[in-house]
Formats: structure tokens, sequence, C-alpha cells
């Protein structure tokens, strides 16, 4: 099977301690049951914390989380006590791959990197088109070839964002989104004061066109429609679709508001990218 993915994927490396959002953090970490069954057996002090630190009360093998939201072996200084205790090779299957993914449609592996991490948002963000590579081959294929190559019929302007919100659009987009499962206490938060400023100021959304980078959120709605063309299996073209308008629309609302995009991006892709439920319910509207 031939693996697609972005021209940035390989350029990915973890920041580890200098990340500012440390994906060890704020999330349910599983464990596969290969590696499950590796800590179970290991010997000594280390072997000890490992099991010390494993839940199996659902029937699903992860970590218990420090009272900081946490997982136990991230220490202070932000590196992995696992990783300088036994190397890169102990990790369990999510901690090796994350943010990276990997679906599967119309004979193709699809790959990728989350913009849940904020090194995925920086690359996504480079100057230039989106463009993609097929393992073992050297020449870079478009978005649009890409579509083409797995079947996927979709008109050029389907394939492209266009901006031209209105003060009444993006005060539905945001409704929309605010109406999501929460991933935390300042997503609502953050929705209430986005909602506040779109009715106090009503050109706001043209005065950041004028000055947003087009081709970057070209490559935003692109690589977010991207992520999810497994989902044309159950859901129709016009579903992804409208997912890949309200996503984009809401980056470029928060990015208007804060002047933050990368954040804007990163915030987007912990609360929708992330929560299957929140995908589901966007690809439903």
């Amino acid at each position: 099977m031939n693996t697609v993915y972005p021209s940035f994927y390989k350029d990915f490396s973890c920041i580890a301690s200098d990340c500012s959002h440390s994906c060890c953090k704020g999330w349910e970490i599983d464990i596969d049951n290969a590696t499950a069954e590796k800590y179970l057996k290991i010997g000594g002090s280390l072997g000890d914390e490992l099991r010390a630190n494993i839940s199996s009360a659902t029937g699903v093998y992860s970590f218990g989380l420090a009272k900081n939201g946490a997982c136990p072996f991230l220490q202070e200084d932000g590196l992995c006590k696992l990783i300088l205790s036994a190397g890169e090779e102990i990790l369990c299957e999510i901690c090796t791959n994350h943010p990276r993914f990997y679906t599967v449609f119309n004979d193709y592996e699809l790959a990728g990197v989350g913009l849940s991490c904020e090194v995925s948002c920086g690359l996504l963000l480079q100057a230039g088109s989106l463009e993609f590579s097929i393992e073992g081959q050297s020449s870079n294929l478009s978005f649009s070839e890409i579509l083409k190559l797995l079947g996927i019929n979709m008109k050029k302007e389907q394939q492209t964002f266009h901006p031209g919100l209105s003060q009444n659009d993006a005060l539905e987009v945001l409704e929309i989104m605010g109406n999501t499962e929460p991933i935390d206490d300042k997503w609502r938060e953050d929705i209430a004061a986005y909602l506040q400023y779109a009715r106090e100021n009503p050109k706001f959304l043209e005065n950041y066109e004028q000055i947003m980078p087009h081709q970057i959120f070209q490559r935003i709605y692109q690589y977010i429609m991207y992520r999810q063309l497994k989902k044309l299996s159950d859901y129709s073209l016009d579903d992804l679709l409208i997912y890949t308008d309200i996503s984009t629309e809401y980056i470029f609302i928060a990015a208007a508001i804060t002047g933050d995009l990368p954040e804007a991006i990163r915030r987007w892709s912990e609360q929708i990218e992330y929560c299957p439920e929140n995908v589901a319910m966007l690809l439903k509207m």
C-alpha cells in the first residue's frame, strides 16, 4: 500500500521540553496491549513505577494522570522519565506516533501530523501551496492531484477557501462551535468572549481579510479537508465541505480577533480534530 503525506511531514520533530503545550498533559494516554504487557514484565524500580501508574479499569490500559492532568512520567523540566531511563523504544504506540496520524482510503495510506501540536502548526503555516508526496516517488503532487489519485471528484472552487464572512456569519459559526463538547472551561470562555467581540465590532472580519495571508488559509483549508478524506466512506462530499468550511471559518474568526493564527489553529485542533464526537457533529450539520 502506498503512503501519501504532506511535503512537510518528514520535517516534523518533537521539541520536547521547549514545547509550550505538552502533549503529555491534558490528554488521556491509552497504552496498546503489546506495550502494556511489556510494561507489566519490566523489573526493577522502573517496572514498579510503571505498574503503579497503569490503570485498566475501563478495559483499556492507560496511564493514570497526575493531579495536574499530566502523565506521571512527565518531569518538571518537560522531559519524559521513560525516555531518559530506557530510550524511545520503551514508549507505547500513541506516545511514539503522536501527533502523526494514519488513515486508509481507496487503497492508499494517508499520513500527516495533527494540528494540536505547535510544531505541526508551524509546518503548515510555511509559505507556498500545499503539496504532497507519495512514498518512493520523487515528485510532489498538488491537492487537486491527490484528490484525483484517490478517485474523489471535487470542483476547483470546492477545494478553495472563500472568506467574505459577514458579521452574522461569524456569529453563526461561533454559536455552532460553542455547541460542541468543550475540551475545557477556557473553550467556553473564549467562545463567549469572541461572540461579544463579534457583536461589538461589525467590521473586524473585513479588516482582517485585508491583511490575511490568503495562500496560508488555502493550505489550512485543504489540510483540514485532507485529514478527514476517509470520512467520505461514511459521509457525503457536502458533509465534508461543510465540516471544512466551518472549521476554517472558525480559525479565520479566532485569528481575526486574537491576532494569533497558530494558536487559533492549535486550539481548534484540540477541540475538534481530536474529538471524534465534535468531528461527527460538524459533519452532520
